[in-house]
C-alpha cells in the first residue's frame, strides 16, 4: 500500500548539502553522457532522459511503498514546466558547447534562486550565503572567460536553462505535502509528453536518426539512471534547508565537468579556469561553514 504524503520541509542543513552533492555527481554524468551522444539529435535525447527517469522513478516509487498523490496541484505543473523548459534549454547547450562551459552557465541557477528565493519565500540569507555566491560567480567568470565568448546563442539558452531551473527549484521549495517521488514522477511525465512532441516535429523535418548502436542505448539507459538518481537527491535537498544555500552548492559540477572535459574529451583547463576552480571550492568551504553554523544553532 501507498504511504501517506508526509512534509518534505524540515531544517537539516548538512543532511540538504549530502543529498545536493550526491544529485552534483550525477547531474555531471549525465551531462558527460549527454555530451559523447552529441551526434543524436538533442530532442530525442532529451526526451530519452524524460522517459527512462519517469520509468525508474515510477519502479523507485513502487519498491518504496512511495505516495504519488499531489497535494499543491498549480505549484506541481509550475514547478513541472519550469523543469522541463530548463531541461530542454540543457540538453541544446550540451550538444552545442564544449562540457565545462555549458555546466558552468547551467549552473547560474543558484544565483537565480537566492534572488528569488528572497522575494518569492521570503527567506533571509546570510552573509556567508552571500559571499559564497559572489566567490562562486567570479570563478565561473574566470572559468568561462577563455571560451565563453564564442558560445553565442548556446550560450544564452544555458543561461535561460539555469533561470527556468531556478523557478524550479523555488517552486518545489514552496511544496509541502508531496513525496519526491510523487514531484518526479509529475516532472518526468511533463518533460516526456513535451519532448516527445519536439522529437516527432524534428524527426518529420529531418527523418529517422541512424539506428542506435549497443553503446549508445547503453549509455541512453546510463542517461536515465543517473538523472533519476540526480533529480530525488536534488528533490530531498530542496525541501531539507534554505533555497539559496542549497542551490550553491551545485557549483560543484562545474569542477566535475572540467575533471571530465580534461580526462574524456582532452580539453586543458588554462591558468584562469585553475585559478575559477580555487574560487569555486572556496565558495563550497563557505557553504558547508554556514550549514554546519545553522545546524549547531538548530541543536541548541
Amino acid at each position: 500500500m501507498p504511504t501517506a504524503p508526509e512534509p518534505l520541509r524540515r531544517d537539516a542543513p548538512m543532511r540538504a548539502i549530502a543529498f545536493m552533492l550526491t544529485g552534483a555527481v550525477s547531474f555531471a554524468t549525465m551531462n558527460a553522457l549527454a555530451r559523447a551522444m552529441r551526434h543524436l539529435p538533442w530532442p530525442m535525447l532529451g526526451f530519452s532522459r524524460a522517459l527512462l527517469g519517469l520509468v525508474f522513478a515510477l519502479a523507485i516509487a513502487r519498491a518504496r511503498g512511495a505516495s504519488l498523490a499531489i497535494v499543491d496541484r498549480r505549484r506541481m505543473w509550475q514547478r513541472s514546466l519550469a523543469g522541463t523548459t530548463s531541461m530542454l534549454c540543457t540538453f541544446y547547450a550540451l550538444t552545442h558547447m564544449p562540457l565545462a562551459d555549458a555546466t558552468a552557465l547551467l549552473n547560474t541557477t543558484p544565483l537565480w534562486i537566492a534572488a528569488l528565493a528572497w522575494i518569492a519565500l521570503r527567506e533571509t540569507i546570510s552573509p556567508r550565503v552571500l559571499t559564497a555566491l559572489a566567490v562562486a560567480f567570479a570563478g565561473v567568470l574566470l572559468v568561462e572567460r577563455p571560451g565563453l565568448s564564442g558560445g553565442g546563442f548556446a550560450g544564452l539558452v544555458a543561461l535561460g536553462a539555469g533561470c527556468a531551473g531556478a523557478l524550479a527549484m523555488i517552486n518545489l521549495r514552496r511544496l509541502s505535502g508531496e513525496t519526491p517521488e510523487a514531484v518526479v514522477v509529475h516532472f518526468s511525465a511533463t518533460a516526456a509528453a513535451i519532448l516527445g512532441a519536439l522529437s516527432l516535429r524534428w524527426f518529420v523535418a529531418h527523418g529517422a536518426p541512424p539506428s542506435l548502436g549497443w553503446r549508445d542505448a547503453a549509455g541512453v539507459l546510463a542517461m536515465g539512471a543517473t538523472a533519476t538518481l540526480g533529480q530525488l537527491a536534488i528533490t530531498r535537498a530542496y525541501a531539507l534547508d534554505k533555497a539559496a544555500r542549497v542551490g550553491a552548492a551545485g557549483w560543484i559540477q562545474v569542477v566535475i565537468a572540467l575533471a571530465i572535459d580534461a580526462v574524456v574529451f582532452g580539453r586543458r583547463p588554462e591558468g584562469t579556469v585553475l585559478a575559477g576552480i580555487a574560487l569555486l571550492l572556496g565558495s563550497g568551504a563557505l557553504l558547508v561553514d554556514d550549514a554546519r553554523r545553522a545546524q549547531r544553532a538548530l541543536q541548541v
